[in-house]
Order: structure tokens, then sequence, then C-alpha cells
């Protein structure tokens, strides 16, 4: 079995990791097709939000930017397949209809759609298969199909990748690109994030492979927001770049003090830079 199927599953697997915050709040099941999906909603705004992890860690890693985010918006976050406190998948899955089901379960019809890394790569897609269903995007550091990453990322990618094979994960969690230096507090929380849930690092490849997006992405007619932390890697950059060049009207903004997952680390920021963009006429 190859350990990542597509380029997109590399950059998921090397843009590592995250924040800190307490634990999840009860969760409930929505049905997907062979399976189940640990979600939970709050909040009771006008303008609903679904927030899409990473491809290693899980939905707790929106954790400290939920709260500011659920005073202001209804607002959903799940674990995908393998992760968190889904249930593994047993055969191959479409992740644009897991997260169909989702918004189903949960009783959204439209939503601004906020993802992380491969999160944002979902998100991507399901905007092209369901513009009905989307207001606004928001990319996170997002990997879409068909960004085709350097040698120097996948040379990082596989020593990370071998760095959590090993078990030897507080030292993948000293990554330059994902956290600054003196987040010391984020990286303990990715240690033990992976460490009760060991299925992330295996779940993404399960994922069906889709089709390559980047000639698609002029399809996209809904308000986009691409934001990347200031320290992350070049490749995440670049791809942020392309993004905005080719997603009409979009906007990209580099958030100073973080990395790859800046929610984590500026979560106040983070979640009034998402706000205002959301509730922008």
């Amino acid at each position: 079995m190859r350990l990542f199927s597509t380029p997109v599953a590399a950059i998921a697997a090397g843009c590592l990791l995250l924040g800190a915050a307490p634990a999840l709040a009860a969760q409930t099941f929505a049905p997907a097709d062979g399976g189940k999906l640990a979600y939970e909603t709050c909040g009771s705004g006008p303008e609903a939000i679904v927030l899409l992890h990473d491809g290693i860690l899980d939905s707790s890693a929106f954790d400290a930017a939920w709260p500011r985010l659920c005073a202001r918006f209804k607002v959903v976050r799940y674990d995908r397949r393998g992760y968190g406190n889904s249930p593994a998948a047993t055969a191959p899955y479409d992740a644009v209809a897991d997260l169909s089901a989702v918004m189903k379960a949960a009783g959204v019809s439209r939503a601004a759609l906020v993802g992380s890394s491969s999160g944002g790569g979902v998100a991507v897609n399901f905007a092209l298969a369901h513009p009905e269903a989307v207001d606004r995007l928001v990319l996170v550091g997002a990997a879409v199909n068909g960004f085709k990453p350097t040698e120097h990322f996948i040379k990082r990618t596989m020593t990370l990748v071998t760095l959590m094979s090993q078990g030897r994960i507080a030292d993948a969690a000293r990554d330059p690109y994902i956290l600054t230096p003196a987040a010391d507090a984020q990286r303990a929380f990715v240690v033990a994030d992976l460490t009760a849930h060991p299925g992330n690092m295996g779940a993404a490849r399960m994922i069906k492979d889709g089709p390559e997006v980047m000639g698609r992405l002029g399809e996209i007619k809904v308000p986009t927001l691409i934001i990347t932390g200031e320290i992350d890697i070049p490749d995440v950059h670049a791809h942020a770049g392309a993004l905005e060049t080719l997603i009409p009207g979009a906007k990209r903004i580099v958030m100073t003090g973080g990395g790859h997952f800046i929610y984590l680390e500026r979560p106040e920021a983070f979640a009034d830079t998402v706000g205002a963009f959301v509730d922008r006429p």
C-alpha cells in the first residue's frame, strides 16, 4: 500500500500540526456511507460555518478558536474518518460525500467552509461539486489536488513521517514551519493528541483519489479568503498565491505570529478574521 495516494496527501502529512486548548465537548454521530462521523455544533447565529481539519490532527485542532466563533455563528466541526472519535474507514471513501452527510445531520443546508491544509482541499472539492451549498470559502494553508510539491517539501515530509513512525512525535512537532519557537503549549497539545489518536496518522490513506482541480478553480464563484501563517513552508505560500490567482476575486492574507496552523497560535485573531469575512456583505 502506498504511504500517500497523491501529492496532496503528502502535502497534508507534511503540513503537520498545531495547537492547544481543552478537549472536545460531547459529540454525536452522523451516518455516512459505510460508517459514521463524530461531529458537534455550537451557536445559533444566522450564518453557518463548517470547520474542516487538516490531515494529521482531528477537529480538536479548532478548540482554541471555537468559543469565539460559536459566539457569532452556528458552527459545525467533525472528525473525518479514522480521525479523533470517528471510526476508521473499512474501504476507500468519498470525503465530499462525508461532508454532505455531516451538514445534513447538523441541519445545515448552506455554509461558509473553513478548511485547513487537506481540509481546504475537501472544501474546494465540495464547492465545485455542490456550489449551491457554499456561501464562502476560507482556505488555511490549503492543499488542493493538482498542486505539485517541491523536492524540498517532499524530503521534509518524509522526515516527519519517519519520525512519526518511530514514535518520535515530540521531535516531529519541532518542525520549524508549523509553530513558532516559543509555542510550547501548542507542541504539547500536538504530542498529546497524536498519542491519544494514533489512527490519525494513517487515516488519509483511505480517501478516494479525486480529480486534479487546479484547472477548475475559475469555476468557484463564492467569495474566497486564503490565509497563510508567516513561517509556513514556502510551498504553502506558493500554493496560496496560485489559489489567489486562479479563484476569481480571491483575497490572500499572511498572518504574523504563527505557521501552518495559525488558528491555534493566534486563535482570537484568526476567529475575528474569519468572522469579519463571513459577515461581510
